[in-house]
């Protein structure tokens, strides 16, 4: 059976698809010029939402192993896999904050190039000497979680199934981030969060130790807001302003 028969470009669509292709290169051009996108670049320009994930994931796994590590891992392995993932993710990281630092530079220059490179390895420098913090924190969370909620059986349970511990254990990270000064890489982890739990958390807000979000569907988060100790809050909640007085140039 041909595999290909059925393949769209064949024929005149072939012909179709270049001008397809075309106009699609047209409409980024017009884009880069509107917002003065000047730079010739071979490489991505702005941080990948894809690798975050995968990082972000990562990340998580280094802080709880034995919970959201690989199925196969032991205890007797655990700081080999622990220092592992953490040399690939943060490595990774870097990559990912470089692209977040410079992508508003002028075009580039080799000495913006070396400072961006430098920023960005010492700001993954100070967000790696905070992990023990943050994961010393998440205990709490979960044990507030666990003793906040009367149908969980397990500190365990709590960390494996509820969508707002996963939601505080992104923000913890991506705060952490956006404070360091990476702001994009901190959003785009935030929107993770939001698709995968339904919970939105702007990096900037700042929240208290032992947090509970109980079941968490519509919990909005704003960046100016700043939660206490020990808070819970429980679905449909927003915490932020709805509107910001604008100027005379229209600016919030």
């Amino acid at each position: 059976m041909n595999q290909r028969a059925g393949h769209w470009s064949s024929g005149k669509a072939h012909t179709e698809l270049g001008d397809i292709v075309n106009q699609l290169r047209a409409a980024r051009e017009r884009w880069r010029e509107a917002h003065e996108r000047h730079r010739e670049f071979d490489e991505r320009e702005f941080p990948s939402r894809v690798e975050l994930r995968r990082i972000l994931e990562d990340l998580c796994a280094a802080l709880f192993p034995m919970r959201l590590g690989p199925t196969s891992l032991r205890q007797s392995s655990e700081d080999f896999f622990v220092g592992y993932t953490l040399d690939s993710a943060l490595t990774r990281l870097q990559d990912q904050i470089r692209l977040d630092l410079g992508y508003k530079l002028a075009p580039d220059t080799t000495t913006a190039n070396k400072d961006v490179n430098a920023q960005a390895a010492e700001l993954v420098r100070q967000f790696a000497h905070q992990l023990p913090v943050i994961r010393q924190i998440l205990d709490a969370d979960v044990e507030a979680a666990y003793h906040g909620d009367p149908a969980a059986r397990s500190v365990d349970e709590v960390l494996l199934c509820y969508p707002g511990i996963a939601a505080i254990t992104y923000h913890r990270i991506a705060h952490e981030l956006y404070q360091l000064g990476a702001p994009l890489v901190a959003r785009i982890i935030a929107e993770i969060s939001h698709s995968d739990t339904g919970i939105d958390i702007h990096p900037g807000a700042v929240i208290g130790g032992r947090f509970f979000i109980d079941h968490g569907t519509g919990v909005v988060i704003g960046e100016t807001a700043v939660i206490g100790e020990r808070v819970r809050i429980y679905q449909n909640v927003t915490l932020g302003a709805k509107r910001f007085p604008a100027g005379e140039n229209g600016t919030l």
